[in-house]
């Protein structure tokens, strides 16, 4: 052995041996989706539709690892990739999991596309179901899962994706497949356990949760490395920049891990638009009354609500400011008898001893506050909450408040009205609480809210929560949010529902009204994402501009 093989192996020998496996796993290089479009289109097409190259690859991999970890933006085919996934990896029984109101889209999509392609319809399944469902994957019994929208099951506490996990424990040998444009918004952890499903022992992360914690603290936009840090994951700097001394920082090691993520087998990202129009964003910010005035200093100072109900938490008193901004607040309203202090302080003991329960012990059938108190009616949990329980159930048939929205004024509305009306193109509106909804509606607006088809035309508004991912509104192409997110993961997928392949105009305008600084705070998120995974965020490539009134 000569001496550099000898440094060389000292030096190895003080990498830890996950981040060794991870350095030591192959690079993938650019790869013919035209050829693999080519072989999927001869094998599983029936002529009058062709496969694109990323959708190709997918299926490729697919079929080759009987999973994937496909960070695909909007407007590349995922809905079809979902559909043909089965078929790729041979599997018997696919399930194909989608946010609820996509679930009628995606059946209507497989009749669809059946007509030009040979697949086995998978069962589509909503995650709401698989959270109010016990058992629901056990049933179904699949042996591939692929999970369109999967940043959906981001949240490793929330029920879904607690029995989501459970199923893969118990079955092992179930492939999965992820496919998502919004993988993440401000965190490694957002994504790990899914990026470990998809690939497993090829996953290019630590499987240490106390390692992964440390690379998303030198990752992650948030994030607080100390040395030690900083250290370990010089070898990945290291690693990504073998011909250069780079020094180690939070932007050289965001920029190495988004090399070993997107060039590990398994995992394909989209690096362009999938759109050719332009992206132009409008700041709208039109001047508070002094009703609205008065209620904001009143909140500042007093942490007040203007009928003098005090403000809780930070939480409450940011989601307060906004819907200020707009002319209105939410209160309890008790009727005529006023409020019930009994009934209250019953509600709040039982929701955080079952809170207790699904943080620190959560268990097949209680791992959701409905199974929770089922169980301690059976005889489960500790006596406080059996007796919190029973209390609930003699105290909780009484009428409790209805949380009403009261406008102080409707400035607001009557700007939305007059912008689009005076809009030479029809408008798209975008709202996200009720309250603007049904005012909206109240004044002749065509309302597109819960339970509601997307609209096909015409001045309309929607809510984001109902219609902000998943649809195809190509029909528009001039928008106004009126309450912006803040999540740059949300902007994504909003911004692409018109801004998406097929839309005929040379511009597409995204007008937003801000007063909390959502959009800043979304672009950072934004900037992150594309800086750690390569997808390209729209947020990123628009054009903002800041001179709105």
């Amino acid at each position: 052995m000569n001496l550099d093989q000898h440094l060389q192996n000292l030096t190895r020998q003080k990498i830890p041996s996950d981040l060794e496996r991870i350095l030591d796993m192959p690079r993938q290089g650019p790869q013919d989706g035209q050829e693999a479009a080519d072989y999927w289109n001869t094998a599983l097409g029936l002529g009058g539709a062709s496969l694109r190259p990323e959708q190709a690859l997918a299926l490729s991999v697919i079929e080759k690892r009987l999973g994937g970890f496909f960070m695909y933006g909007v407007g590349f085919g995922k809905t079809l990739i979902a559909l043909l996934a089965g078929t790729a990896a041979g599997a018997c029984s696919p399930v194909v999991l989608v946010p609820p109101a996509l679930v009628k889209q995606m059946e209507q999509e497989a009749v669809k596309w059946s007509e030009f392609f040979k697949f086995r319809t998978p069962a589509v399944v909503s995650y709401g179901l698989l959270s109010t469902r016990r058992g629901l994957l056990e049933d179904l019994k699949p042996d591939l899962i692929i999970a369109d929208e999967a940043h959906n099951l981001k949240d490793k506490k929330s029920v879904k994706t607690r029995r989501f996990l459970r199923y893969f424990n118990q079955n092992p040998r179930c492939g999965f497949v992820a496919l998502s444009g919004t993988m993440t918004s401000k965190s490694l952890l957002d994504y790990a356990h899914l990026l470990e499903l998809a690939l497993r022992e090829r996953a290019p992360i630590p499987f240490n949760r106390y390692e992964l914690e440390r690379w998303a603290a030198c990752v992650d936009p948030d994030g607080e490395p100390n040395q030690s840090d900083l250290n370990r994951l010089s070898y990945l700097v290291q690693w990504a920049h073998p011909s250069k001394l780079t020094p180690t920082n939070k932007e050289t090691i965001r920029s190495a891990y988004r090399t070993r993520l997107t060039t590990t087998p398994g995992v394909l990202a989209t690096v362009r638009s999938s759109c050719d129009a332009s992206l132009i964003m409008q700041h709208h910010r039109p001047g508070h009354t002094q009703a609205i005035k008065d209620a904001l200093k009143n909140l500042r100072e007093k942490w007040e609500k203007p009928d003098g109900e005090p403000i809780a938490d930070a939480s409450q008193a940011s989601a307060t400011f906004k819907s200020l901004c707009t002319g209105f607040y939410y209160r309890w309203d008790w009727g005529e008898n006023g409020p019930d202090l009994e009934w209250l302080e019953a509600k709040r003991h039982l929701n955080r001893l079952i809170g207790k329960v699904l943080r620190y012990s959560p268990r097949e059938g209680r791992d959701s506050p409905a199974l929770v108190i089922d169980w301690s009616r059976n005889g489960g949990g500790t006596q406080e909450l059996r007796e919190a329980v029973r209390l609930w159930d003699e105290i909780g048939k009484r009428p409790g408040p209805k949380n009403v929205a009261v406008w102080l004024c409707q400035e607001k509305l009557k700007y939305v009205l007059q912008y689009a009306y005076n809009s030479s193109d029809p408008v798209l509106l975008w709202y996200s609480s009720n309250a603007l909804g049904s005012s909206l509606a109240r004044l002749g607006v065509d309302v597109r809210g819960a339970g509601s088809l997307p609209p096909s035309g015409g001045l309309a508004a929607c809510s984001i929560a109902v219609h902000g991912a998943g649809r195809n509104l190509q029909m528009y192409r001039k928008c106004l949010v009126i309450e912006p997110p803040a999540s740059g993961s949300i902007w994504e997928q909003l911004l692409g529902r018109t801004h998406r392949s097929g839309q005929q105009a040379d511009a597409v305008e995204w007008d937003f009204m801000d007063y909390a600084g959502s959009v800043a705070k979304a672009k950072t998120h934004a900037e992150y994402v594309e800086q750690t995974t390569g997808t390209r965020q729209k947020l990123n490539y628009a054009t903002i501009l800041t001179t709105g009134q």
